[in-house]
């Protein structure tokens, strides 16, 4: 296999779009124009949002579809059937997977689906809302309860983040590192646990926001090892080789120590926090995984705790958002249902670790769940543009180094 078709393999599934064209698809039983009039959304939507009108309308559509990256969608179901006599049909998909089965579906003229839930938002960004292929909507309700970014480019849900965790029953006075470079030290070889970037969207935008930083990871290191860094051979031949990824930094050499380290790779982020949380272990790793998985600790099982003092940052946090797909099927139930999850139906996301895009409700996890707020966690927000846009470096720089 060619070098090309290697980095394709890996670049277009992170891109959330597999091997797909985007040509427009003729012939649609609704146009764009037709369905954007009867759903009331982007371009049409009126300046005041009529709620009993919108859920009058709902009613009589009936159910409401989507694609959820998260399997709590279906603790709504009888709640929402109660209130509104209307069908949640959810669809427990990755984002990775919602965008190719909604692109295919798209491609084909198919419009099944309501409602993405979803946190590939570089991709959800620049392949589906700038090609109009979805929607932005933010019920009046929670507007002001938002600060802007959560309300454009897409209405956020809640903050996401992957962690450093650690165990807190062998660690009971804290994580025993307090700097990402520790990651990269022997005692650490084969005991750090996380996703394979190349296999899932999420950990790759991960790993790139960290490449974002190489200011702050020299810095790191210098404050560890007390001295310059010196690059390796490995990062030095492949920024040579390769000149799209860029002169050698140090979030690049990190990461090269890091692959060289051998972190062992997990399929999903469940997993590894049972890897690490488990306390009947006598040398537990540590693992990067979802902040809010901290929610299943369970005393005599499993005890994961935030890696809060990690220097430089000891996560990455992104958003989850809601949208509409475009010729939604039922526009006015997609429309409740938004409303519905970012309000009322918030419940099963009210946990650890999942901050709320309302600051009202973050105010109250705050106290009830004796975290910071979220602006002074420490977490680096990934950028969602620089993220889509460098995608192909960073699989470059990634198969050069691994």
């Amino acid at each position: 296999m060619t070098l090309q078709k290697t980095i394709g393999k890996y670049v277009l599934p992170l891109l959330g779009v597999a091997l797909i064209s985007t040509a427009p698809t003729a012939s649609l039983a609704e146009t764009q124009a037709e369905w954007l009039k009867r759903a009331q959304v982007g371009p049409t939507a009126p300046a005041k949002q009529d709620w009993k009108a919108i859920e009058a309308a709902a009613r009589k559509e009936g159910k409401v579809v989507i694609y959820s990256v998260s399997s709590r969608i279906f603790k709504l179901v009888k709640k929402f059937k109660k209130k509104y006599g209307i069908d949640i049909v959810g669809h427990d998909l990755t984002s990775r997977v919602q965008l190719e089965k909604f692109q295919r579906e798209y491609k084909a003229g198919v419009h099944q689906v309501d409602v993405l839930f979803n946190n590939e938002t570089p991709h959800l960004l620049n392949d589906f809302l700038a090609n109009k292929k979805v929607w932005n909507f933010v019920p009046s309700s929670v507007a002001g309860d938002l600060a802007e970014n959560e309300k454009t480019p897409f209405l956020v849900q809640r903050w996401s983040s992957r962690i450093i965790m650690y165990n807190g029953v062998k660690y009971p006075n804290g994580a025993p590192i307090d700097n990402l470079w520790d990651l990269t030290r022997k005692e650490w070889r084969g005991k750090f646990l996380m996703i394979n970037p190349l296999e899932s969207g999420v950990e790759a935008n991960v790993i790139q926001t960290i490449l974002q930083h190489p200011k702050e990871m020299a810095a790191a290191y210098e404050k560890e090892f007390g001295g310059k860094i010196k690059y390796s051979k490995a990062v030095k031949k492949a920024a040579k080789k390769n000149p799209l990824i860029g002169k050698p930094n140090a979030a690049m050499e990190w990461l090269h120590r890091l692959l060289k380290n051998k972190p062992v790779f997990i399929g999903s982020t469940s997993k590894i926090f049972k890897g690490v949380a488990a306390v009947k272990q006598d040398n537990p790793p540590m693992g990067i995984a979802t902040f809010s998985r901290l929610r299943k600790n369970k005393k005599g099982q499993y005890n994961a705790q935030p890696a809060y003092n990690v220097y430089p940052t000891f996560g990455v946090a992104y958003p989850t958002v809601l949208t509409i797909a475009d010729r939604a099927p039922h526009p006015n139930a997609a429309k409740l249902l938004i409303r519905y999850m970012v309000e009322e139906g918030h419940k099963p996301w009210n946990v650890i670790g999942d901050y709320a895009a309302r600051e009202s409700v973050e105010k109250e996890q705050v106290k009830k769940f004796n975290v910071p707020p979220f602006k002074k966690t420490g977490l680096w927000m990934i950028d969602q543009n620089h993220i889509y846009e460098s995608k192909y470096s960073f699989v470059l720089l990634y198969l050069a180094l691994k």
